[in-house]
């Protein structure tokens, strides 16, 4: 109860700190500036875009995903984060969220204009 949740799961349980956002017009990034931290499974989009902003992420383990493990690594590299198992997020105790993130392994930033880098590769194609 001390912490607020927004999902877009529209099958989701209805708690008083879980808020839905059912409008489709809205999108994770939309929300992700009032966040203290995105809870996610790895994600092209989502660790883009919260990388991009500097939103701390914690990621489930994603053995379905052939690429899963090399966004973990670049969380791991980049990103304030917290790797947990499947297990761990759908159990009844949430103890994660009171560990502290781990510090990412790499000093170096990110180059966080890629949307304009590209925008601009399109234009000098015209």
């Amino acid at each position: 109860s001390d912490w607020k949740f927004i999902s877009f799961d529209q099958n989701a349980p209805s708690y008083p700190n879980l808020i839905k956002i059912t409008n489709t017009q809205y999108r994770p990034v939309d929300f992700m500036p009032l966040c203290g931290r995105v809870v996610s499974k790895p994600g092209y989009s989502t660790f883009a875009e919260a990388l991009r902003l500097d939103i701390p992420i914690v990621s489930l383990t994603r053995n379905d995903f052939a690429e899963g493990e090399l966004l973990l690594t670049g969380l791991r590299d980049y990103s304030c984060h917290q790797i947990i198992a499947p297990e761990e997020f759908l159990g009844e105790d949430w103890d994660f969220l009171e560990k502290p993130l781990i510090a990412p392994r790499k000093t170096e930033k990110l180059a966080k204009n890629g949307s304009e880098t590209i925008a601009q590769e399109i234009l000098n194609l015209f």
